[in-house]
């Protein structure tokens, strides 16, 4: 594994994978997000390639959200999944991004302002 396993916590409430448009098994962070998502992420790529999917795993008996997209995801699926976090953040809590497309600054200026504080760029 990596060092993605070692940074997530109980604190963990989302990760953000920005990733290569053709993902593989091989890629630096894949192995340690289908094993943190215990085999879903597998599971989500086998059905077919998409340019964004949202998983749901847990972490520490608390639901952990990844977004595993491109540098440049559909507004309205970034807009989606930011609400669906905003609801559930709270003091201390963490969002990795993890950065496989060298997008994480055009990507963190797409992230409200009250959400880029529990922002943790790996």
């Amino acid at each position: 594994m990596n060092d993605l396993v070692h940074e997530v916590s109980p604190l963990t409430r989302a990760i953000v994978w920005l990733k290569p448009a053709n993902v593989s098994p091989n890629d630096v962070h894949y192995k340690a997000i289908d094993y943190l998502l215990d085999g879903l992420l597998t599971a989500t790529m086998k059905e077919g390639s998409h340019a964004t999917a949202l998983l749901v795993g847990k972490n520490f008996d608390r639901k952990i959200y990844v977004l595993a997209t491109t540098n440049e995801p559909k507004k309205t699926e970034l807009e989606s999944f930011l609400s669906l976090l905003e609801k559930e953040m709270v003091t201390g809590d963490r969002i990795l991004i993890v950065d496989d497309v060298e997008g994480k600054e055009s990507f963190l200026t797409l992230v409200p302002r009250n959400l880029r504080t529990y922002c943790h760029i790996l």
